[in-house]
């Protein structure tokens, strides 16, 4: 009879000692899962942010074309193409200042023409960048701006 006895006392400590290994294991589990969403969401966030990167630099080289054929808008522009190519949209604003720096052989002031193009590319809203606190705090949105600046003088050459 204590053969029967001492048996009943020794079953059961497997099944605790799995118990517990499998919820561990669960909780490895849990964890890799909740950090590859973790990392997917960077990864997507990284892309978007590369994206409107690129296209605000097309904004500026866009700018510098305009520029190159004597067009300079203060107001801002925005560019249709790059929303339906890319998603971004993006707007180009040109302001400059004209001034005078030395002579020339003759005597007479030389022209200059300060230039600053910024180039702003963002994937939300009716506008950009954009004013819409609902469209801001979306975690998908994505802003880059981009700003140049050039000097021209007043014969179509560079300073």
């Amino acid at each position: 009879m204590k053969r029967i006895t001492n048996r009943l006392r020794q079953s059961g400590f497997a099944y605790i000692a799995a118990v517990v290994l499998l919820v561990v294991v669960a909780g490895v589990c849990v964890a890799l899962l909740r950090m590859t969403g973790t990392q997917q969401a960077t990864v997507d966030t990284a892309l978007l942010g590369a994206r409107a990167s690129l296209a605000a630099r097309g904004g500026i080289e866009w700018g510098f074309y305009q520029l190159r054929n004597g067009s300079c808008d203060d107001k801002g522009r925005t560019l249709a193409d790059f929303a339906s190519d890319s998603g971004f949209q993006v707007t180009v604003r040109c302001t400059y200042k004209d001034f005078n720096e030395g002579e020339d052989s003759a005597g007479k002031p030389v022209q200059k023409r300060m230039v600053q193009l910024e180039a702003v590319a963002c994937n939300g809203g009716a506008t950009c960048p954009s004013t819409e606190a609902a469209v801001v705090a979306n975690p998908g949105y994505v802003e880059r701006r981009r700003v140049a600046t050039t000097c021209i003088m007043d014969t179509a050459a560079l300073c």
